[in-house]
Protein backbone atom coordinates (compact mmCIF):
# COMPACT_ATOMS: atom_id res chain seq x y z
CA UNK A 1 0.00 0.00 0.00
CA UNK A 2 1.19 3.08 -0.80
CA UNK A 3 2.07 6.04 1.99
CA UNK A 4 -0.29 8.79 1.44
CA UNK A 5 0.42 12.37 1.94
CA UNK A 6 -2.24 14.14 3.68
CA UNK A 7 -2.81 18.17 2.65
CA UNK A 8 -2.28 19.19 6.13
CA UNK A 9 1.09 17.26 5.66
CA UNK A 10 2.00 18.96 2.58
CA UNK A 11 0.69 22.41 3.73
CA UNK A 12 3.29 21.60 6.86
CA UNK A 13 6.12 20.60 4.61
CA UNK A 14 5.88 23.67 2.65
CA UNK A 15 6.14 25.76 5.56
CA UNK A 16 9.14 23.93 6.27
CA UNK A 17 10.66 24.39 3.37
CA UNK A 18 13.18 27.62 3.63
CA UNK A 19 14.11 25.67 7.05
CA UNK A 20 15.03 22.35 5.28
CA UNK A 21 16.70 24.52 2.51
CA UNK A 22 18.98 26.66 4.29
CA UNK A 23 20.16 23.28 6.32
CA UNK A 24 20.87 21.52 2.63
CA UNK A 25 23.48 24.48 1.63
CA UNK A 26 24.93 24.12 4.88
CA UNK A 27 27.23 22.27 3.40
CA UNK A 28 28.65 24.00 0.15
CA UNK A 29 29.67 20.26 -1.17
CA UNK A 30 26.69 18.55 0.03
CA UNK A 31 24.52 20.98 -1.45
CA UNK A 32 26.10 20.79 -5.35
CA UNK A 33 26.07 17.86 -5.21
CA UNK A 34 22.39 17.67 -3.99
CA UNK A 35 20.98 19.94 -6.51
CA UNK A 36 22.74 18.52 -9.95
CA UNK A 37 21.28 15.36 -8.87
CA UNK A 38 17.93 16.68 -7.79
CA UNK A 39 18.21 18.83 -11.64
CA UNK A 40 19.17 15.83 -13.04
CA UNK A 41 16.65 14.04 -12.12
CA UNK A 42 13.12 16.40 -12.81
CA UNK A 43 15.02 16.22 -16.58
CA UNK A 44 15.10 12.50 -17.01
CA UNK A 45 11.85 11.87 -15.22
CA UNK A 46 10.14 15.02 -17.23
CA UNK A 47 8.89 16.45 -13.66
CA UNK A 48 10.30 19.74 -14.54
CA UNK A 49 7.97 22.76 -14.44
CA UNK A 50 10.53 25.42 -13.80
CA UNK A 51 12.75 25.16 -16.91
CA UNK A 52 15.56 23.69 -14.86
CA UNK A 53 16.65 22.86 -18.61
CA UNK A 54 17.39 26.23 -18.81
CA UNK A 55 20.27 26.57 -16.16
CA UNK A 56 24.16 26.28 -16.83
CA UNK A 57 27.15 25.34 -14.71
CA UNK A 58 27.39 29.02 -13.74
CA UNK A 59 24.24 28.42 -11.61
CA UNK A 60 26.59 26.22 -9.40
CA UNK A 61 28.19 29.68 -7.93
CA UNK A 62 25.11 31.19 -7.19
CA UNK A 63 24.28 29.51 -4.02
CA UNK A 64 20.90 32.03 -3.22
CA UNK A 65 19.90 31.11 -6.73
CA UNK A 66 20.16 27.75 -6.33
CA UNK A 67 18.35 27.98 -3.21
CA UNK A 68 15.24 29.84 -5.16
CA UNK A 69 15.28 27.13 -7.38
CA UNK A 70 15.11 24.16 -4.50
CA UNK A 71 12.52 25.90 -2.40
CA UNK A 72 10.01 26.08 -5.56
CA UNK A 73 10.84 22.73 -7.01
CA UNK A 74 10.28 21.42 -3.18
CA UNK A 75 6.69 23.28 -3.04
CA UNK A 76 6.10 21.40 -6.47
CA UNK A 77 7.24 18.25 -5.45
CA UNK A 78 5.22 18.61 -2.45
CA UNK A 79 1.84 19.66 -4.40
CA UNK A 80 2.57 15.77 -6.78
CA UNK A 81 2.81 13.95 -3.52
CA UNK A 82 -0.40 14.99 -2.16
CA UNK A 83 -2.45 14.66 -5.15
CA UNK A 84 -5.42 11.56 -5.08
CA UNK A 85 -4.26 10.93 -8.47
CA UNK A 86 -1.52 8.96 -10.21
CA UNK A 87 1.08 11.62 -11.35
CA UNK A 88 -0.07 14.37 -14.15
CA UNK A 89 2.64 16.88 -14.73
CA UNK A 90 1.60 20.39 -12.50
CA UNK A 91 2.01 23.98 -14.25
CA UNK A 92 2.20 27.26 -12.63
CA UNK A 93 -0.34 30.16 -13.45
CA UNK A 94 2.31 31.47 -15.37
CA UNK A 95 2.86 28.78 -17.44
CA UNK A 96 -0.93 28.06 -18.29
CA UNK A 97 -1.03 31.62 -19.18
CA UNK A 98 1.58 31.53 -22.09
CA UNK A 99 -0.07 27.81 -22.98
CA UNK A 100 -4.35 29.67 -23.39
CA UNK A 101 -2.56 32.90 -24.65
CA UNK A 102 -4.14 34.69 -21.57
CA UNK A 103 -2.80 36.63 -19.33
CA UNK A 104 -2.04 35.89 -15.34
CA UNK A 105 -4.87 37.84 -14.58
CA UNK A 106 -7.35 35.92 -16.59
CA UNK A 107 -6.04 32.52 -15.58
CA UNK A 108 -6.52 33.97 -11.78
CA UNK A 109 -10.15 34.94 -12.47
CA UNK A 110 -10.94 31.91 -14.12
CA UNK A 111 -9.84 30.26 -11.10
CA UNK A 112 -11.94 32.10 -8.92
CA UNK A 113 -14.84 31.84 -11.60
CA UNK A 114 -14.46 28.05 -11.11
CA UNK A 115 -13.27 27.21 -14.58
CA UNK A 116 -10.83 25.37 -14.00
CA UNK A 117 -12.50 22.53 -11.99
CA UNK A 118 -11.38 21.53 -8.45
CA UNK A 119 -8.49 24.43 -8.53
CA UNK A 120 -9.16 27.01 -5.72
CA UNK A 121 -6.29 29.45 -4.79
CA UNK A 122 -6.26 28.48 -0.57
CA UNK A 123 -3.52 30.94 0.67
CA UNK A 124 -3.79 34.72 -0.13
CA UNK A 125 -1.02 35.73 -2.93
CA UNK A 126 -0.19 31.73 -3.26
CA UNK A 127 0.37 30.87 -6.87
CA UNK A 128 -2.24 28.08 -7.67
CA UNK A 129 -1.01 24.51 -9.14
CA UNK A 130 -2.68 23.09 -11.99
CA UNK A 131 -2.49 19.91 -12.92
CA UNK A 132 -2.32 18.45 -16.56
CA UNK A 133 -5.23 16.45 -15.49
CA UNK A 134 -7.39 19.55 -14.64
CA UNK A 135 -10.81 20.06 -16.34
CA UNK A 136 -11.17 23.46 -17.77
CA UNK A 137 -14.77 24.76 -19.06
CA UNK A 138 -14.65 27.03 -22.17
CA UNK A 139 -17.28 29.52 -22.39
CA UNK A 140 -19.74 27.35 -24.34
CA UNK A 141 -19.38 25.12 -21.72
CA UNK A 142 -17.24 22.46 -23.33
CA UNK A 143 -14.76 20.66 -21.00
CA UNK A 144 -10.90 19.87 -21.96
CA UNK A 145 -8.43 18.84 -20.05
CA UNK A 146 -5.14 21.19 -19.47
CA UNK A 147 -3.15 18.19 -21.15
CA UNK A 148 -4.47 18.53 -24.24
CA UNK A 149 -4.61 22.26 -24.51
CA UNK A 150 -0.80 22.08 -23.47
CA UNK A 151 -0.54 19.33 -26.19
CA UNK A 152 -1.53 21.25 -28.64
CA UNK A 153 -0.33 24.74 -28.05
CA UNK A 154 3.35 22.26 -28.61
CA UNK A 155 2.34 21.16 -31.62
CA UNK A 156 1.62 24.62 -32.69
CA UNK A 157 4.78 25.65 -32.03
CA UNK A 158 6.73 22.83 -33.40
CA UNK A 159 4.49 23.41 -36.89
CA UNK A 160 5.89 27.37 -36.45
CA UNK A 161 9.06 26.12 -36.22
CA UNK A 162 8.69 23.66 -39.16
CA UNK A 163 7.58 27.07 -41.49
CA UNK A 164 10.61 29.10 -40.27
CA UNK A 165 12.84 26.70 -41.36
CA UNK A 166 11.35 26.06 -44.70
CA UNK A 167 10.61 30.27 -45.12
CA UNK A 168 14.13 30.67 -44.38
CA UNK A 169 15.21 27.43 -47.28
CA UNK A 170 12.92 29.16 -50.13
CA UNK A 171 14.20 32.63 -49.51
CA UNK A 172 18.16 31.83 -49.42
CA UNK A 173 17.02 30.00 -52.69
CA UNK A 174 15.32 32.65 -54.36
CA UNK A 175 18.17 35.01 -53.51
CA UNK A 176 20.36 32.63 -55.38
CA UNK A 177 18.74 32.77 -58.40
CA UNK A 178 18.36 36.75 -58.12
CA UNK A 179 22.49 36.91 -57.81
CA UNK A 180 22.49 34.57 -60.72
CA UNK A 181 20.11 36.99 -62.71
CA UNK A 182 20.75 40.17 -61.21
CA UNK A 183 17.24 40.98 -60.54
CA UNK A 184 14.14 39.34 -59.85
CA UNK A 185 12.42 36.46 -61.82
CA UNK A 186 9.73 39.02 -63.67
CA UNK A 187 12.63 40.94 -64.56
CA UNK A 188 14.83 38.69 -65.78
CA UNK A 189 13.76 34.68 -66.88
CA UNK A 190 10.26 35.71 -67.13
CA UNK A 191 10.81 38.74 -69.83
CA UNK A 192 13.12 36.52 -71.85
CA UNK A 193 12.01 35.15 -74.89
CA UNK A 194 14.71 32.88 -75.97
CA UNK A 195 16.03 30.49 -73.24
CA UNK A 196 18.87 28.31 -73.04
CA UNK A 197 17.96 24.85 -71.92
CA UNK A 198 19.78 25.89 -67.96
CA UNK A 199 18.10 29.18 -68.22
CA UNK A 200 14.44 27.23 -68.89
CA UNK A 201 15.98 24.75 -65.41
CA UNK A 202 16.67 27.58 -63.71
CA UNK A 203 13.83 29.36 -64.51
CA UNK A 204 11.28 26.19 -63.63
CA UNK A 205 13.00 26.17 -59.99
CA UNK A 206 12.48 29.60 -59.22
CA UNK A 207 9.12 29.66 -59.80
CA UNK A 208 8.42 26.77 -58.10
CA UNK A 209 10.16 28.47 -55.21
CA UNK A 210 8.42 32.12 -55.59
CA UNK A 211 4.98 29.74 -55.60
CA UNK A 212 5.58 27.80 -52.83
CA UNK A 213 6.96 30.90 -50.82
CA UNK A 214 3.98 32.49 -51.43
CA UNK A 215 1.95 29.45 -50.49
CA UNK A 216 3.67 29.01 -47.48
CA UNK A 217 3.07 32.71 -46.23
CA UNK A 218 -0.72 32.41 -47.06
CA UNK A 219 -1.41 29.62 -45.07
CA UNK A 220 0.78 31.66 -42.06
CA UNK A 221 -1.42 34.63 -42.68
CA UNK A 222 -4.60 32.60 -42.46
CA UNK A 223 -3.75 31.06 -38.58
CA UNK A 224 -3.16 34.68 -36.96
Amino acid sequence: MMIMLTTFEKKEFVKRTPELTRRIFENEDDSLLFFKVLVNYLEKTNINNLQLSKLDESILGRPEEMKKYLLETLEIMAEIAAEDTNFATVYTTGQIAKYFGVSITTINNWIKEGRFVGVERTEKNSQARISAKTLWKSRTGKMYTVGNIVKEWEEEQEENLNDSDELLFLVEQITLYERKYGGNFESTLDSMDDLSSQEQTDAAAWLYFIRKFDELNVNRNSKD
